[in-house]
C-alpha cells in the first residue's frame, strides 16, 4: 500500500510541476496574435511602471514594423524578454526622431514621448470649488409650537 501511495505521490508531481514552472519571462509565438496572448502573460510579472512602458514599446513596434511586412512585428519580438521589447521600442523611435518622421516629430527623445503620452492620460481634473451653503438644510419653522 506504501509503494502505490508513493507511486501516486510521484505522478502527481509528474503532472502537476510544470504547471507550477513553466513561468516564462519571454515573448514567444509564430504570430501576432499569440505575440500578444504571451505579452498578457509576461506582463503579469511586471512591475506597474514597467507594465506601462512595456505596453507603449509593444504598441509602438507593432505600428513600425507593420509598415515592413505582415510578419515583421512577430519575427522582432519573438523570443525576446520586456526589457529587450522596450529597448528595441526606444531605439527605434529614436531613429525615427532622428530621421524627422511626421508621426514622431513632436517629441524630442524616447523619454519625451512617454512622459507626454503617460501623462495626458493621467491629468487630473481640476477640482470644483465647493459652493458655500448659504442656508441650513432645513430653515423651517413651525408655529403654534414652543420650541
Amino acid at each position: 500500500m506504501k509503494i502505490l501511495a508513493a507511486v501516486m505521490a510521484l505522478f502527481a508531481v509528474i503532472y502537476f510541476l510544470p504547471a507550477f514552472t513553466s513561468r516564462t519571462y519571454e515573448l514567444s509565438g509564430g504570430d501576432r496574435a499569440a505575440i500578444y496572448r504571451s505579452a498578457v502573460k509576461v506582463k503579469r510579472t511586471l512591475p506597474t511602471d514597467q507594465r506601462v512602458l512595456f505596453d507603449t514599446s509593444m504598441l509602438l513596434l507593432d505600428k513600425i514594423k507593420s509598415g515592413e511586412g505582415p510578419d515583421a512585428f512577430a519575427d522582432a519580438v519573438g523570443g525576446k524578454t520586456p526589457e529587450e521589447v522596450i529597448e528595441m521600442a526606444k531605439h527605434e523611435v529614436n531613429v525615427k526622431i532622428a530621421a524627422g518622421d511626421p508621426e514622431f516629430k513632436q517629441y524630442a527623445s524616447w523619454e519625451d514621448m512617454v512622459a507626454k503620452l503617460t501623462d495626458d492620460g493621467h491629468k487630473k481634473t481640476p477640482a470644483k470649488p465647493s459652493e458655500p451653503e448659504d442656508a441650513p438644510l432645513r430653515n423651517y419653522s413651525r408655529e403654534g409650537r414652543p420650541e
